[in-house]
């Protein structure tokens, strides 16, 4: 309820015994769930006079309809042959780090040999 636990209801109990006394804690129990009674059917009547539970049921922006959409299971995806080609890339012998430093030399002599043909 409201986010706490027994523990923190049980101090909070205590704090209002010691402000209040023994004697009058019955009459503001009483108060207090008369007072919760009444809020409840305040809001009850209000929800009545709105008519926001029937807007509720009625789901008019399809808001259930994507909840179910979102909560259904993924069909797992068929897995993809690997060529030899994406076997060497995702795993190469020398390793991933060195894999990649070779890539990016390459990338710019060939970079460096376009710019020095252009020009």
């Amino acid at each position: 309820m409201f986010g706490i636990g027994s523990g923190e209801l049980l101090v909070i109990a205590l704090v209002v015994l010691i402000a209040v006394g023994p004697q009058r804690m019955p009459q503001l129990m009483k108060a207090v769930g008369k007072g919760m009674r009444d809020l409840r059917k305040a809001s009850s009547d209000l929800r009545k006079q709105s008519g926001l539970d029937d807007l509720m049921r009625e789901d008019p922006l399809g808001v259930r309809e994507l909840e179910r959409e979102i909560r259904r299971p993924v069909a797992p995806q068929r897995s993809q042959k690997l060529t030899d080609e994406m076997r060497a890339q995702e795993a190469p012998a020398e390793g991933v780090d060195i894999a990649l430093a070779r890539r990016r030399v390459e990338k710019a002599k060939a970079a460096e040999s376009r710019e020095s043909e252009a020009s």
